[in-house]
């Protein structure tokens, strides 16, 4: 009923939808239904997989890096010529299919197939079950997919729009109609589902029953349904949300029932909790008998309607005590630090209603996932936690607030404000100091704070102490790395380091050293920490990032280390190749990370590294999502593909880079790479028509090789003129390769029979030397120059 409610819906919002089919042909044509073509994509069954159209690009996104597949090839049809790229997570083959063609792509044992479909319709071999129907729920979307895959997030390889891909293990059929709605629209897709995200909120995650869409901000769009309630709710629940009566906070906060009957198992552990003590919670709800486990029961029907309603009503209260029992188990093992049994925080059905979508914040917090999403959500439903019973706030809302401090952006510090006057806030307050500019207020706050009780409070106000220190230029790197070192050792203290300020320790240290130019001693400490609370997964990715960047793109050196000395010697270009290819895959894929893999392509490329220098470049341009940056990673990757005589490759690589709005050195550069492809194919009258217009150094030196080999003396003399006058000084020694530009133009004077080009030529030299051998060649032309008068 829920799902057949839902499908209604989809229509009555009147979300557009139309097919694929119409506009693709449209744009681009369709393919004769005699051009039957086909490829095997071998992917095993532990791949999940999604294929949907981008523009004229047919495009198969597995959800898995599949290196053999980078030589994937067709038949000699459509097919013949597909595009991989491998990523750290995923591997993406693209076609491109200007003629639009109908296509089907079904499940094989040895993979999946992609062929023409000759049939009037294009679309998978297997209908879309009605399971697949998207079910819409309080602040969320749940797209049901029985064997869903990894989420990915990519930009369309066309437009470099955020898509959110959910490919799948099984046939589903795809999405044959594609939808829009407020923020987002769903494409059409032959497998698995595509979500182009046209806000930044819209957000696409992995849950038991399938992928779900909801918005991530502190006012988020309406996506979903809102939250509705079959029955009324106790007066202090409908003030607060259903969290408060999952979590047996419904009579003043206290969790004591205000019925008279036997407290049940369910009771007992909502008291426990609302006391603050939520692994006592835990043990009564994981000793409940089977007979008084909430699970829904099925009542023996009675011919009576009495009888009926009765059997109704207590399904009802059971599956009532069901969710209850479900939350409050979740809930309990989060904060008692069993994270593994806390799952279901982070589905549709709690993970996204307003009211419990702070136990999703926290929930994301406590397994070091992506800071943005886990602080957003935790400061939307900061003054929420503060409602709840003291003994339950002291368990959540510090640390919460202090996370949110740290990592949150500053709409979501701003939240915080006025921090509870206590004392287990005072680390937040510190940091939100230090944020706001008070340094020296944070200083002093951070000291007194590294003489805490809490041995963990204490360990933590001495890393942001020697973190403020750095950031305000009061500790140089070097320094502050040893302060950092020596936070580490522990010596002198009366507890063991804890874990969690073990991690932000390592975390300040590898900044401290990649800030000291000590990019392998900052990697080395780095590689030390796993992302967690207090190392978020993109947190950790942010400071490869950074570290990774110094050694692509070297920046001068801030600090020296302690004592004057000098700094490590620089590395050589096959050690930065080495550590850079060692540390990468920690950094997620995105934008930040395509120019990351255009500088390192180019580092590749100048050490003849081809094979890589290709990978990089291809996956730079297939992660940028500007349209400039993304045609000058394609430029590159023209360029090393001719490098390594990849002709197909440079050429796709260029009908990819081309753009209206590039700028006119992109351009030109991208004309000259073009005409040089068109040299190496055999196509001279091309290469020369696109270098027409091009005065660069290099266009000019093409233009003077193709002159060349069509033995064209008398152009080649012009251009190579060209040249010379700008790059020939006209006295001094000459380098070698001006010695070489002049020995060529004189040659091509003498076969153009220009006397006068070889006779400036010789007055230009005025007496310096080419090397011994192209001297001895002048002389002979020179020589064979014919009088054209007396003067001669």
């Amino acid at each position: 009923m829920m799902r057949r409610a839902a499908a209604c819906l989809v229509l009555m919002q009147g979300v557009a939808a139309q097919t694929v089919l119409a506009p693709l042909r449209a744009a681009y044509g369709a393919v004769p239904p005699s051009a039957h073509a086909s490829l095997l994509l071998p992917f095993d069954a532990r791949t999940a997989v999604a294929a949907f159209w981008s523009g004229p690009d047919f495009v198969v996104v597995a959800d898995q890096p599949l290196p053999a597949l980078s030589h994937l090839s067709g038949d000699h049809g459509l097919f013949s010529s597909p595009d991989v790229t491998v990523l750290e997570r995923a591997t993406v083959i693209r076609l491109h299919l200007p003629a639009y063609p109908q296509l089907s792509f079904s499940r094989q044992s040895d993979g999946w197939i992609l062929q023409t479909d000759v049939s009037d319709h294009a679309g998978s071999s297997s209908a879309p079950s009605a399971g697949s129907m998207p079910v819409f729920m309080p602040g969320a979307v749940l797209f049901p997919q029985k064997q869903a895959g990894r989420v990915l997030m990519l930009p369309d390889p066309v437009s470099g729009q955020r898509l959110l891909i959910a490919p799948s293990l099984g046939v589903t059929g795809g999405v044959p109609q594609g939808r829009r709605a407020e923020g987002y629209s769903i494409r059409p897709s032959l497998e698995g589902l595509v979500i182009a995200a046209d806000s930044p909120q819209i957000a696409l995650r992995g849950a038991a029953d399938g992928v779900v869409l909801d918005a991530v901000a502190l006012d988020p769009l309406p996506v979903g349904e809102k939250e509705a309630s079959s029955a009324p709710a106790p007066a202090s629940v409908a003030a607060h949300g259903a969290d408060w009566g999952w979590l047996g906070f419904g009579s003043a906060g206290g969790g004591q029932k205000a019925s008279s009957r036997q407290p049940s198992r369910l009771d007992s552990a909502q008291t426990a909790f609302a006391a603050g003590q939520p692994w006592q919670a835990l043990r009564v709800l994981d000793r409940t008998p089977a007979s008084e486990a909430p699970a829904t029961s099925t009542s023996t029907s009675t011919s009576t309607s009495t009888s009926t309603s009765t059997s109704t009503s207590k399904a009802a209260r059971n599956d009532t005590a069901q969710i209850a029992g479900t939350f409050l188990h979740a809930a309990a093992s989060l904060l008692a630090g069993h994270t593994g049994q806390a799952q279901d925080l982070n589905d549709a059905r709690f993970g996204d209603a307003p009211a419990t979508r702070v136990w999703r914040g926290l929930y994301l917090m406590q397994t070091g996932q992506n800071r943005q999403t886990a602080s957003t959500l935790l400061a939307a439903g900061f003054a929420q936690m503060q409602a709840y019973p003291a003994a339950v706030r002291a368990l959540m809302v510090p640390q919460a607030a202090t996370y949110v401090a740290r990592f949150g952006d500053a709409a979501s510090a701003a939240l915080l404000d006025p921090l509870p006057d206590e004392s287990a806030y005072d680390l937040a307050r510190a940091l939100l100091q230090a944020r706001a500019g008070q340094a020296e207020t944070a200083r002093v706050a951070l000291e007194n704070l590294t003489a805490s009780s809490s041995a963990q409070t204490a360990a933590y106000a001495r890393a942001a102490l020697v973190g403020l220190m750095l950031e305000k230029d009061m500790l140089a790197p070097a320094t502050a790395a040893e302060a950092y070192g020596k936070l580490l050792e522990n010596e002198g203290q009366p507890a063991a380091l804890p874990s969690g300020p073990k991690a932000t320790i390592r975390l300040g240290q590898a900044h401290a050293f990649a800030l000291a130019g000590q990019p392998q001693a900052a990697l080395a400490v780095l590689d030390r920490v796993l992302a967690g609370p207090d190392v978020p997964e993109d947190v950790l990715s942010s400071a490869y990032l950074a570290i990774l960047r110094g050694l692509v793109f070297p920046e001068t050196v801030r600090g020296a280390p302690a004592g004057g000395a000098a700094l490590a010697a620089p590395l050589s270009a096959a050690e930065r190749i080495g550590l850079i290819a060692a540390h990468l895959p920690h950094v997620e894929d995105g934008p930040a990370k395509a120019k990351l893999l255009a500088g390192y392509g180019r580092l590749l490329l100048a050490g003849g590294q081809l094979d890589a220098a290709l990978a990089a470049f291809g996956q730079a341009a297939l992660l940028q999502d500007n349209p400039v940056a993304k045609a000058e990673a394609e430029d590159l990757l023209a360029q090393a593909a001719l490098q390594a005589h990849r002709l197909d490759v440079a050429q796709r690589a260029l009908d990819r880079a081309r753009h209206p709005g590039l700028p006119e050195d992109l351009a030109t550069q991208c004309a000259y790479d073009a005409a040089r492809l068109a040299v190496a194919l055999g196509d001279p009258d091309r290469a020369l028509s696109l270098l027409e217009r091009d005065e660069t150094d290099a266009g000019l030196e093409l233009r003077g090789q193709v002159y060349e080999a069509q033995k064209r003396w008398p152009e080649a003399v012009l251009v190579l003129g060209r040249l010379a006058a700008r790059s020939v000084p006209e006295d001094g020694v000459l380098p070698e390769p001006q010695q070489e530009l002049v020995s060529r133009l004189a040659t091509d004077a003498a076969a153009a029979q220009d006397s006068a080009t070889l006779l400036r030529l010789k007055g230009w030299l005025a007496g310096r030397t080419l090397g011994a051998e192209r001297d001895e060649r002048f002389a002979m032309q020179i020589r064979s120059i014919k009088p054209l008068s007396p003067a001669h």
